[in-house]
């Protein structure tokens, strides 16, 4: 077996797919030692640089069953044999499985783009406790929006239903508030959907455009990146 052609998944690459499998159950893995993935309805970019190094393109139809099939072993390594599948294997135990790709071409991937976001707006941290504590209060009070406010030199973030005025809201206020040079320190209003914050555990920095994209960076783990659309006011 060419060990040039092995490679053993740490946890946290694990971690990221099973992530990316709540954004789009599909991926597209080209060789290399970076994943992306985006959604069905293009609103969603994740993107992260990892450990490994893939030495061949996985296109992966089914992320979740895949992973499934990695839980399958206690020490899941992969072997490439050629372009068409992978084997899973346990040097402990001897099983193996294979996994066989899907056409590429029917999978959803992000296009080529410049990270570094034009005509920004606003930047903040969002620390995991304050996460947390907006996606919980989402789910007790049932309200699908998340809000970013700025109103009379207060800067909030909020969970609510933007649609209804009598609406239940929880907001908390903005950790490091910064404004870029050329943006505007007057009222605003930046929306996002709850069901798009599929963000894994960890503190972000948050940096809102005007052209409706904001990125999602986190501070806990390196070069990972969320890129969310805005939702029209």
């Amino acid at each position: 077996m060419n060990m040039d052609r092995t490679l053993k998944l740490s946890k946290q690459t694990v971690d990221f797919l099973r992530n990316f499998s709540t954004i789009n159950k599909s991926i597209l893995i080209k060789p290399g030692k970076a994943i992306e993935t985006m959604s069905i309805n293009k609103n969603i970019i994740a993107m992260a640089d990892i450990r490994e190094e893939f030495p061949e393109q996985m296109a992966i139809y089914d992320l979740p069953l895949f992973l499934g099939a990695l839980s399958l072993f206690k020490t899941p390594m992969l072997f490439f044999p050629d372009d068409k599948k992978v084997i899973i294997f346990d040097e402990e135990t001897k099983g193996k499985t294979t996994y066989y790709y899907s056409d590429p071409d029917i999978i959803v991937t992000p296009p080529e783009f410049n990270p570094n976001l034009p005509d920004k707006a606003i930047e903040f941290d969002l620390p995991q406790q304050d996460v947390m504590q907006l996606m919980q209060a989402a789910k007790v009070y049932g309200v699908e929006d998340l809000c970013v406010y700025g109103f009379g030199g207060e800067y909030s973030i909020c969970v609510k239903d933007k649609k209804n005025e009598t609406s239940n809201t929880f907001s908390l206020p903005l950790k490091k508030v910064i404004f870029p040079a050329g943006s505007e320190r007057g009222d605003f209003c930046f929306c996002f959907k709850v069901e798009n914050l599929k963000l894994i555990d960890g503190t972000y920095h948050v940096c809102i455009s005007k052209r409706n994209i904001a990125n999602f960076c986190s501070m806990s783990h390196a070069a990972f990146n969320y890129f969310i659309a805005l939702e029209p006011n």
